[in-house]
């Protein structure tokens, strides 16, 4: 809409004042494609939007889980740290009893209180890389402080860390059975499949392709002709009489850009050049998206055989140490028995309890990969375990 008002003289006469005002509307006709297309693109691009913050959401979903892992894993770590720092106090408490009764030398006293200062000094360090591990979750959990964090966050593990000497980090309520890994087939071919439909990112490069398809229409539409119809009304009045009057007026107008100096070409060229370079990013991400199905595939295949393997191996380590105490105890062994069946023991559960959550870190990896860190069958089970 717009409004004027003048006033005019002409010598020799007297003054003279008008004023007008005038609604005027015009709508496109044709456009050759060119606004439908735009109006596509623009759909197109806010549904790539959509898709991009769904897979920021599974990224950030995956880096917290993983972080959960982490924290339980040091965590775990520590508890046999001190583990291992107590049973040494034990032999240690055993040698000097033996020492004072005469039976054995003190040089085993000494090896054995050097050897529980250097297992609390693991314990120290495991403790520190706990609570870095916790920093780093809390972090990512848009926490103040891990501070805020305690054990009970650490929950889908019931009982995994006790006071009980030897306890097996990684018993009870099973994070590896939480995420279903029991009766896993390992079809690569079809979690290749299920990555392709389900991954948001891979949705959003198909749409993205779309969105720069519809932008090829909508350069190729310069090449026609445009119509628009328009309509204005108005009224005007002097300054003889401020009686004002009334017109109205309608039209239809074409317009063709027939010589553009091959702008259009040009832009239209572009616009193809696009969608190739973006269907060449949908094929690059879809290798990205097959190797880390693979790659999670065959590391989870691993670490299960592991955790088999090695769960046998504290089993055998338990025993060892066992018999090397009692020989002791008995005169028939020697110190170095002991210390070395304490060092396989802390070997052995600390490859299991990686075995472990490496596994839960490459059931979530493989999610990942597929399309759903968190499956929401597997969160409303959860929650309804919660609630229970």
């Amino acid at each position: 809409m717009s409004a004027s008002a003048d006033a005019d003289k002409t010598e020799g006469s007297s003054d003279s004042e008008s004023a007008s005002a005038r609604l005027t509307g015009s709508i496109p006709l044709y456009s050759g494609g060119q606004l439908k297309a735009n109006i596509n693109a623009a759909e197109y691009n806010l549904d790539a939007s959509k898709l991009d913050l769904d897979q920021a959401a599974d990224d950030l979903t995956y880096q917290v889980a993983t972080a959960y892992v982490n924290a339980f894993e040091q965590k775990s770590t520590w508890s046999v740290n001190l583990d291992t720092f107590a049973n040494l106090k034990e032999h240690e408490q055993l040698i000097s009893d033996l020492y004072t009764a005469g039976a054995k030398a003190k040089i085993d006293l000494l090896r054995a209180q050097v050897e529980a200062s250097n297992a609390n000094q693991d314990a120290i360090r495991a403790q520190a890389a706990y609570e870095v591990a916790l920093t780093d979750l809390s972090v990512l959990m848009s926490l103040d402080s891990a501070a805020v964090l305690d054990d009970t966050e650490l929950s889908i593990i019931e009982s995994a860390l006790t006071e009980e000497s030897n306890t097996n980090p990684v018993s009870g309520d099973s994070l590896v059975k939480a995420y279903s890994l029991d009766g896993e087939t390992f079809d690569i071919e079809n979690y290749i499949s299920l990555a392709e439909q389900n991954r948001a990112d891979l949705k959003a490069d198909n749409v993205r392709i779309q969105r720069a398809e519809e932008l090829v229409k909508s350069a190729k539409a310069a090449y026609k002709p445009s119509v628009s119809a328009s309509a204005s009304t108005g009224l005007n009045a002097r300054s003889d009489r401020w009686d004002p009057t009334s017109n109205a007026t309608a039209g239809v107008s074409a317009n063709w850009n027939i010589f553009d100096s091959k702008i259009t070409k040009s832009r239209v060229e572009e616009a193809k050049l696009e969608v190739e370079r973006l269907e060449l990013a949908l094929q690059s991400d879809l290798d990205s998206a097959r190797s880390d199905v693979i790659t999670a595939c065959k590391n989870l295949k691993t670490a299960l055989v592991r955790l088999q393997t090695t769960d046998f191996a504290v089993k055998l380590a338990e025993e060892e140490r066992f018999i090397a105490t009692e020989r002791y105890r008995a005169g028939e062994g020697i110190l170095l028995d002991i210390l070395d069946a304490e060092v396989a023991l802390k070997e052995a559960r600390l490859n299991h309890l990686n075995a472990y959550c490496d596994a839960a870190r490459y059931r979530f990896a493989l999610n990942h990969a597929i399309g759903s860190t968190l499956p929401q069958q597997t969160i409303s089970n959860k929650k309804a375990a919660a609630s229970d």
